[in-house]
């Protein structure tokens, strides 16, 4: 487990420092999840591991994902040497979330409040803020097999607001979606306290 804040930053230096001895080429992450819950102040929790969103190209415009890029094999080879090294699981920085971003996109406005953290010269990592934690949390809890941790999260560490929740409820409305979909959303909602953003879902 990452113990917070400082088990996470610690583990994400200790693979920049084996990415720059193996010579593996520069890479930049950005990571949602329990370990940018932490990084960013909104809770002190553990995580079992390091949420990867996409792969990131820092340009002159701005941050760019690639989409449907993998972790190249040197990082996934350094991810599970750093493992071995610190007791964690091979895979404690994985890609599991990825398919949210084809499959739903990005909330308006993410890449500009990103949270930039530089791990040496080889690893960069951007941790989405409070924001964006709501819609991708909101999303989560609404999954049918979803895991407890993410309405304890949304409950008890960021508390949305009213407008957050809107919001994060609109991101997800504006595509086609089931009725069992709202339904779990509507669920999520309610579970939060906001009845009447509740009542609004169709």
């Amino acid at each position: 487990m990452l113990d917070g804040q400082s088990g996470v930053h610690a583990s994400l230096a200790r693979l920049g420092r084996r990415l720059l001895y193996e010579y593996a080429d520069p890479i930049a992450l950005v990571v949602c999840g329990g370990s940018a819950l932490n990084v960013v102040g909104i809770a002190q929790r553990t995580t079992r591991d390091v949420d990867v969103l996409a792969l990131a190209e820092e340009t002159r415009g701005g941050v760019v994902l690639r989409t449907g890029s993998a972790l190249p094999e040197a990082v996934v080879n350094a991810v599970a040497r750093v493992g071995t090294d610190l007791g964690l699981r091979p895979d404690w920085l994985n890609m599991g979330p990825k398919d949210l971003v084809v499959i739903y996109g990005i909330p308006p406005g993410m890449l500009e409040r990103l949270v930039r953290h530089q791990y040496g010269p080889s690893l960069t990592v951007f941790f989405i803020g409070r924001f964006d934690q709501v819609h991708f949390k909101v999303l989560a809890a609404a999954d049918p097999h979803a895991q407890p941790h993410h309405m304890e999260d949304l409950n008890l560490r960021i508390k949305p607001s009213a407008d957050e929740l809107r919001a994060a409820v609109t991101w997800l409305l504006d595509r086609k979606t089931s009725p069992q979909f709202r339904a779990r959303l509507k669920h999520v909602v309610n579970e939060l306290g906001y009845e009447q953003a509740a009542a609004d879902i169709p």
